[in-house]
């Protein structure tokens, strides 16, 4: 008996047979990447707020070493948690994961109610004239706005301070300025200049001198 010559369609389907679904090992491969991700977050997380107390305390360039050494440890780190993962792309996206996770915890760390590292910012400096008008000297957008201060007429000076926390004081030519209406002020008389400083309550300060 003359053996049936196979259809095209038969002939295509062995030469392209799916392989076998293996669920055990794709639950483990799962497993797997899933307590990876896990311990890249934690370590991510870990690093970020070491940089940021380095940064701080001892060194910035400390806290950037640390984050880059640890980014070259997380393959034997996962392989011995027995956690590391299958494929470059997935290996790209858990390096890119540490990084984003790291960076964005150090900025977080670096800020309120973690830290303040910041000194407060002066806004804007006024002058006032014994006419009842002001003149805007200093800006925080655009810096010195003005040069032709009329000193002999200068009656009062205020300024506004920012800070991420809480502006503790502020002092205007040796006098402790005043605060109403969201400035800094001091009443003056006979002043060709302004110096002014401005501290956080950590103790952070800025100064601004004229001209």
């Amino acid at each position: 008996m003359a053996k049936r010559r196979k259809t095209p369609e038969e002939e295509e389907s062995e030469l392209f047979k799916e392989p076998e679904f293996n669920e055990r090992e794709f639950l483990k491969s799962e497993i797997k990447k899933g307590k990876g991700i896990t311990i890249i977050f934690l370590l991510a997380l870990g690093v970020g707020f070491l940089s940021a107390y380095l940064q701080i305390y001892v060194d910035l360039f400390l806290a950037v070493f640390i984050g880059f050494a640890l980014l070259f440890g997380i393959k034997p780190i996962l392989t011995f948690f027995n956690a590391e993962f299958h494929g470059r792309n997935t290996w790209i996206y858990a390096i890119l994961a540490f990084l984003l996770i790291w960076l964005s915890i150090w900025s977080v760390a670096l800020n309120p109610p973690f830290n303040d590292v910041s000194p407060p910012q002066i806004k804007e400096v006024i002058v006032g004239y014994s006419n009842g008008t002001s003149l805007t000297i200093y800006s925080y957008f655009h810096g010195i706005t003005k040069k032709n201060v009329k000193w002999e007429n200068v009656t009062e000076i205020k300024v506004k301070v920012f800070d991420n926390v809480k502006v503790n004081s502020v002092e205007i030519n040796g006098k402790t300025a005043s605060f109403e209406n969201g400035y800094f002020f001091v009443k003056v008389s006979n002043v060709n200049s302004i110096h002014i400083v401005a501290w956080d309550e950590k103790g952070l300060k800025t100064e601004f001198n004229y001209p």
